[in-house]
């Protein structure tokens, strides 16, 4: 048989159990020849599923199989079918070439229950992606017992309620649980490199840069203290399409990196529901009175200046009482509603607008003068008055009084302001409703 000289860009490295190094080239008929110089069972598997390609002559003895028979054959016919669901848990996510961690599985080998070392190696032939697997018979001593924890350590990792992946320094995944598959929906098929992780978990690229420096300060901490990483939360988006809260928990334990994946997406976003029913009201959707006056402490306190204060607008709808002795208090809400979408209809983007209850709004302008205050006021005033309210049909006029006033000096507190707004609207009410007075 005349062997191809191999040239420098196609050569790459297989590990040989007795540990020297033998080449391979990237053809079919390069890499058929050198698996066969390799004195150790070598199998070649499709990327894509644990289905055999070739084999070597050692394979053929190891398993009693003819050499052809290996072509299109699951991987569960050599080893049996709970030894090759072990092996789709196995990562392999190392330079091609460089095998990944061995791991012993209990294989049913020629209807015989044999304890197998394993490893994984990434090659690629013709420019496709394949996996090589080495098997040998493990070392007698002590490996029985050491499968046997190995086995149940697994089998208890995949119980676990969240995502578990041992990686190397380097971040290459070596092992992952089933949770960590179920939980992102991603196949180490699909995740050659750390790079394909980010790339695929954090699609959008300020949100990954993002991630990514979160990630690498975060452990960098831990790991110059010793110490495991202060957990925080992720968004990582699945295969599936959708996006889950992640937390993330990490130590580095010897020579590798171990990684917790908590999701935690429910109880995000329950806590965020019960934020927002504590700070909003219920039928407008707008700060309640609580959030208000804490959203004005806040601001008041970061600074309203003299050149550039913080103000208010108290707003009462002018005889409300009335539309509801009139139409009812369904009618009454549904003004109230349409009230607020106006309101809100001509505020500016970074001014907080309230219900502080029943027919009393109010309104936190932030860096505003007189002149801003008076045409905010105004443009309110216009936008309630100018059209009827279609309730249901039924149209009603609907007017506002406003109340205004802008913080004095940082001796003056926030209630010492609303309440001279306050005196503002009654001001208003008392010139004859329907106007602003700041």
């Amino acid at each position: 048989m005349s062997i191809p000289k191999l040239k420098d860009q196609e050569i790459g490295a297989l590990p040989d159990p007795a540990g020297d190094m033998a080449l391979f080239g990237r053809s079919r008929e390069e890499l058929d020849f050198w698996i066969s110089c390799v004195g150790a069972p070598l199998v070649i598997v499709e990327k894509q599923t644990l289905t055999v390609r070739s084999a070597n002559r050692n394979a053929s003895i190891f398993f009693g199989m003819e050499i052809e028979a290996f072509s299109k054959c699951p991987i569960k016919t050599l080893v049996g079918e709970e030894a090759a669901h072990m092996l789709g848990q196995i990562w392999s996510n190392a330079p091609v070439g460089v095998p990944g961690e061995p791991f012993l599985v209990r294989g049913l080998v020629q209807e015989q229950q044999r304890l197998l070392m394993v490893q994984v190696t990434k090659l690629v032939v013709e420019g496709e992606p394949v996996r090589l697997f080495t098997f040998s018979d493990a070392p007698p001593e002590g490996s029985i017992a050491l499968a046997g924890w190995q086995e149940n350590i697994i089998a208890m990792l995949n119980w676990l309620p969240f995502g578990f992946e041992i990686a190397s320094t380097d971040d290459q995944i070596q092992f992952a649980n089933s949770r960590f598959n179920t939980l992102f929906g991603y196949s180490q098929d699909e995740v050659e490199s750390i790079e394909d992780w980010w790339r695929m978990a954090y699609p959008d690229p300020d949100y990954r840069q993002f991630a990514r420096s979160k990630w690498a300060t975060e452990i960098a901490a831990a790991r110059a203290e010793d110490r495991e990483m202060t957990p925080f939360d992720l968004q990582v988006a699945t295969a599936g399409g959708g996006r889950r809260t992640i937390q993330f928990r990490h130590r580095t334990i010897g020579n590798f990196n171990v990684n917790l994946y908590l999701d935690v997406t429910q109880e995000r976003a329950y806590a965020q529901e019960l934020k927002t029913l504590a700070e909003t009201d219920p039928l407008t959707g707008v700060l309640n009175r609580r959030r208000f006056f804490e959203e004005a402490e806040l601001l008041y306190a970061s600074g309203g200046s003299a050149s550039l204060p913080v103000a208010f607008l108290m707003l009462d709808i002018d005889h409300f009482k009335r539309i509801n002795d009139a139409n009812g208090h369904g009618t009454g809400d549904l003004v109230l509603v349409e009230f607020t979408r106006r309101c809100c209809s001509v505020i500016r983007p970074g001014d907080s607008f309230a219900r502080l209850g029943g027919e009393e709004f109010a309104v936190l302008l932030n860096y505003a003068d007189s002149k801003v205050v008076e045409d905010i006021g105004e443009r309110i005033r216009a936008v309630i008055s100018r059209m009827p309210f279609d309730i249901d049909g039924t149209k009603l006029d609907v007017t506002v009084s406003i109340g205004g006033a802008i913080c004095g000096p940082v001796e003056e507190s926030v209630e010492a302001t609303i309440s001279r707004a306050d005196k503002a609207l009654y001001a208003a009410k008392n010139a004859g409703r329907n106007r602003v007075v700041v």
